[in-house]
């Protein structure tokens, strides 16, 4: 995760990348302007052992002011304040700052405040704003904004106005968590998540294959694929499969999260094996929280819109499809490609999409609002058990899978994914 005013890529470091500063000055018009400082100090975040997300920031404290006022201590208490706080609107001096009961700590002999805050903190809790987000490249990001400051320091002058002595300082911290990188762990403590659950150990029998039919009976078995062949004109057809007994027998198949990464062939060693680039030329994060967005054309579900197999039209409560278009990349100079998949599949109670579903983008069972009535055709006599109350403890079981796929013929960047196909390990 990092944490910034913008986060321009994505590593595996929990760090906060360095803030920006936003000094506000205020001439006697009232004129405000804004000069943008880089901090000179980082943050970092993680959660906690109780599960709780934290920060660890440090700002430079205000600078002395030798024979100021007696109150400037207490006018410019540097504090950790929200977003929304901090941006709502401002008639005169900059004063949000100063009602916050979120205090850091002084150090280096009182040049620096370090904020180390606990998101449940009962001093600090209501001062981190929580939000999330999906993106092609990281799926699911949960997002937590503050501020670190002090405000404006002010007096009423003779015309009964206010006149700032000295400008305020607000230090900007967005944090990013991609969530699959972290267990999907929520960092807002009053997340609107419905239910606790819980994983089952036993391994099940699972299937995870592709095919070059819509029937899915020609199926994929790791040759290499030609990209203008006429036999994949129509693209590859994907389906994950179980078949889980006792508990989990009713459970239906979730694709929660699935990316793929393109790695173009740059050589070749001397015994003729193609060497790949050891980063992904494309990173495409297609499906999320069982859709596929309506902008990803490579890539799609059946175009009915609910969960019925591709031919067949029979309900797919053990298995779900989907398929992905290919099409040669004219602009590559290798004309080869190493294509990596990596995905996440959850076996889910059926009722846990119900009218009493799951609510929290990034629980195990949560179905994204893009395709909010994909499973209801799904509740029958057979699957849909009794309703579910909030605080239930649903059983679960987590499947993750990668695959690798060689192809003769680059993909192009836009549907550089072959993901869930092919090499299941």
């Amino acid at each position: 995760m990092r944490c910034c005013q913008r986060v321009p890529s994505w590593d595996n470091l929990r760090r906060l990348q360095p803030s920006k500063q936003q000094r506000r000055f205020r001439t006697r018009s009232k004129q405000r302007r804004r000069l943008l400082l880089r901090s000179r100090r980082g943050s970092n975040a993680r959660f906690d052992k109780d599960g709780f997300f934290f920060i660890d920031a440090i700002v430079k404290n205000r600078n002395p002011w030798i024979d100021g006022p007696d109150d400037d201590d207490e006018k410019r208490k540097v504090t950790l304040i929200s977003k929304t706080k901090h941006d709502q609107p401002v008639d005169g001096a900059f004063k949000h700052f100063h009602d916050s009961t979120c205090l850091g700590e002084e150090i280096k002999n009182g040049t620096q405040v370090r904020f180390h805050k606990n998101v449940n903190d009962p001093l600090c809790k209501n001062e981190f704003d929580f939000s999330h987000e999906y993106s092609d490249v990281n799926g699911l990001t949960y997002i937590v904004d503050f501020f670190i400051g002090f405000d404006d320091y002010w007096i009423i002058n003779e015309f009964g106005h206010e006149k700032i002595l000295r400008g305020g300082v607000s230090n900007q911290f967005q944090c990013r968590i991609k969530a699959s990188d972290n267990g999907w762990i929520d960092p807002n403590p009053e997340s609107n998540r419905k239910y606790t659950y819980q994983e089952v150990e036993d391994e099940i029998p699972f299937e995870f294959n592709a095919y070059y039919d819509s029937q899915f009976s020609n199926k994929y078995e790791d040759e290499l694929v030609e990209i203008d062949e006429d036999k994949i004109q129509d693209g590859l057809y994907i389906e994950a499969k179980h078949s889980a007994s006792d508990v989990l027998k009713s459970h239906i198949m979730h694709l929660r999260e699935c990316t793929s990464y393109n790695f173009e062939k740059i050589g070749e060693n001397s015994d003729g094996s193609a060497i790949y680039e050891d980063e992904p030329s494309a990173t495409y994060a297609f499906l999320n929280d069982g859709c596929i967005a309506g902008d990803f054309k490579w890539y799609s579900q059946k175009s009915s819109g609910d969960r019925t197999d591709w031919t067949l039209n029979t309900a797919t409560y053990v298995k779900d499809q989907f398929n992905m278009q290919l099409l040669a990349d004219a602009g590559s100079s290798s004309g080869s490609s190493k294509l990596k998949y990596s995905c996440e599949m959850v076996l889910c109670p059926l009722e846990a999409f119900g009218i009493n579903g799951e609510t929290a983008p990034g629980s195990p069972c949560f179905l994204s609002e893009q395709c909010a009535d994909r499973y209801n055709n799904l509740f029958s006599s057979r699957y849909a058990a009794k309703s579910l109350k909030e605080g239930d403890v649903l059983k679960i079981k987590k499947i993750n899978d990668e695959g690798v796929l060689y192809t003769n013929g680059a993909f192009a960047i836009g549907f550089s994914l072959i993901s869930l196909l092919l090499l299941t390990f």
